[in-house]
């Protein structure tokens, strides 16, 4: 058992955790670092990035607003066991005010990314986090706000469709089907079919023999055509819809003739325009139309075509791109803040504390050499192994079942050879030293297809997305490779029948340059595999964002210094006259 700290006790007695089990606890105070500040020490800024919940231990803080001429507008005070803003953790927003320590005290800090992940580890903590109120009217658990948006994140976005595959932080915005209105219109000669199965049989004449079985028989196909029809168009129109989370716009199309999925996914921020279209009297009647986003990415433009309340797609578009702006502008103030402190060398404002260390009450458990044997067979043979900052992917194992169809059949059909061999008089001991033969050259040959399709791998670094192509025990190896920088766009498929029931397909990552693109083909969870190298090219390129501008800000520093430097010596002449003109003398002018 973890030993239970003065830290977790303090978590433990929050209302917003009180429903939490030990071990939960224990396991959330692991992932929240504790900080001391002194008084007039800044907390947080108004404007910058909030994506944190704040807890005071000890001390006080207190909260300041202005508005654009500075002039205060909102504050309060926060005592020890209060907090802001539990909705952060789920929903970056900005500081709507500048939080200050007035006395000595300590702070315990939550990121928003690190909740996330504890609430994948402990689900139960979803529903033990859920706002209540106790008999005493006192309320607990997360805010309304943020709960909401907590188990969207946690359950709604897994329980609606696992091939979209959104990543852990990815919050569901807009979810939509084509219009209800467009299913019926396609449904209409499947009704007309089916509207005139009765027809047929009262029109068709009375007999015996083939005349009463073609009376039966022209109904039962127009009903049975009809009714096939219906599902046909029922499952082609619930497979295709259009998604906006906080982080990217999909469109999945499912085309059920060719059984094939496609599945088209943007960052927000490469949205460029957003038109919307509704052609007709009828479409306008019903509110029905299409919203064509275009996009800065090779796929150019995506539609969402025949739905219903289109303007939605627009305002849900509009404000996530305007969130993206700010917060963007938000990241650009905090780190031009970071880097002058960094070239002035000036102290942090919160110091991290660092708990004594303590004897465990238990050793360790040793490993488990299943569990060894199992993590071992898992790196080897796994489909998605994740070690370190590489996430390696393997084909699906239907290509390894016909890899080794051959060897298998070759070996039963050795076997009956050799059994036939014998029944009719071979010497047993010849026969079957050469089937034996024959066998290992046969078995041979299956451990080279398994290890050809071992060593067959695509990989998703920091960096790079690799297609390595090796042949078995060392004889060769090709690879290509794309920056991570040079994607312009990844789409998933699962082309086909097999692929769309076994979900298994292809990921084509378009790249910018004269080097070709890349396909992870046959590879098991595309979508898992497309949202794995959208999150790597998310986090490049925040990365890139702030190591492109650190060097501008680091010469708008050393700007700052000089400047500095130079008024203190008073070498800079006066832009202003320091008298200016009293009242009398601007009544004459």
């Amino acid at each position: 058992m973890i030993a239970v700290t003065s830290k977790q006790e303090f978590l433990a007695e929050l209302p917003i955790f009180r429903n939490l089990d030990s071990q939960a606890i224990a396991e959330l105070a692991a992932i929240c670092p504790e900080y001391e500040y002194d008084p007039g020490s800044v907390i947080a800024y108004q404007r910058d990035v909030a994506d944190s919940l704040y807890i005071v231990r000890t001390g006080r803080l207190f909260s300041r607003r202005v508005d654009r001429d500075g002039i205060a507008r909102e504050s309060r005070a926060y005592m020890p066991g209060e907090y802001f803003d539990d909705v952060w953790l789920f929903a970056p927003g900005i500081h709507p005010a500048t939080i200050k320590g007035t006395e000595p005290g300590r702070i315990i800090i939550i990121k928003g990314t690190d909740f996330i992940r504890f609430l994948e580890a402990n689900p139960q903590a979803v529903r033990e986090l859920a706002p209540k109120v106790d008999d005493q009217g006192e309320t607990y658990g997360l805010s309304g706000a943020a709960w909401e948006d907590g188990r969207k994140l946690l359950v709604q976005t897994r329980s609606r469709d696992a091939s979209v595959g959104l990543q852990a932080d990815e919050l569901l915005e807009y979810y939509a089907h084509r219009s209800g209105w467009y299913l019926f219109l396609q449904l209409i000669p499947a009704l007309l079919l089916i509207l005139l199965a009765p027809v047929a049989y009262l029109l068709l004449p009375e007999g015996v023999g083939l005349v009463r079985i073609f009376r039966w028989l022209v109904p039962s196909l127009l009903l049975l055509v009809g009714l096939a029809m219906i599902v046909f168009r029922w499952l082609d129109w619930r497979n295709d819809y259009f998604v906006i989370t906080n982080k990217h716009l999909l469109h999945r199309e499912f085309n059920l003739r060719s059984f094939q999925i496609n599945l088209v996914k943007i960052p927000v921020g490469q949205v460029q325009t957003v038109e919307i279209d509704k052609p007709s009297f009828i479409n306008n009647l019903f509110d029905i139309g299409s919203a064509r986003v275009t996009t800065a990415s090779n796929v150019g433009m995506v539609m969402f075509d025949h739905i219903d309340d289109p303007i939605l797609v627009k305002q849900t578009l509009d404000r996530l791109s305007g969130r993206v702006r700010t917060l963007n502008a938000a990241q650009e103030f905090q780190v031009m803040r970071q880097s002058l402190e960094d070239h002035f060398e000036i102290d942090p404002q919160l110091r991290e504390v660092v708990a004594d260390s303590e004897e465990p009450d238990e050793a360790p458990a040793p490993t488990n050499s299943r569990r060894g044997l199992f993590g071992l067979i898992h790196r080897l043979y796994g489909w998605r192994v994740i070690e370190g900052n590489v996430i390696t992917y393997r084909k699906s194992i239907f290509v390894l079942l016909r890899l080794v169809l051959w060897p298998v059949l070759g070996f039963i059909a050795l076997v009956l050879i050799g059994w036939i061999l014998i029944k009719i008089g071979f010497p047993s001991t010849i026969v079957i030293l050469i089937m034996a033969f024959l066998i290992l050259i046969d078995f041979a040959g299956m451990v080279w297809q398994v290890e050809d399709w071992r060593n067959d791998t695509f990989q998703v670094t920091d960096r790079a997305v690799l297609d390595i192509d090796r042949r078995p025990f060392g004889f060769g190896e090709t690879r290509k490779q794309a920056a991570i920088s040079n994607i312009q766009n990844v789409t998933a498929e699962r082309p086909g029948f097999f692929p769309t029931i076994f979900n298994y397909g292809n990921v084509k990552i378009d790249t910018a340059g004269a080097q070709a693109d890349i396909m992870f083909d046959h590879v098991p969870n595309p979508s898992v595999i497309q949202s794995d190298i959208f999150e790597r090219l998310d986090n490049f390129r925040n990365m890139q964002r702030v190591r492109d501008g650190r060097a501008r800000r680091q010469e708008y520093a050393i700007l700052l210094d000089v400047y500095s430097q130079a008024v203190e010596e008073n070498r800079i002449p006066r832009r202003m006259p320091e008298d200016l003109l009293d009242e009398e003398e601007i009544e004459e002018v």
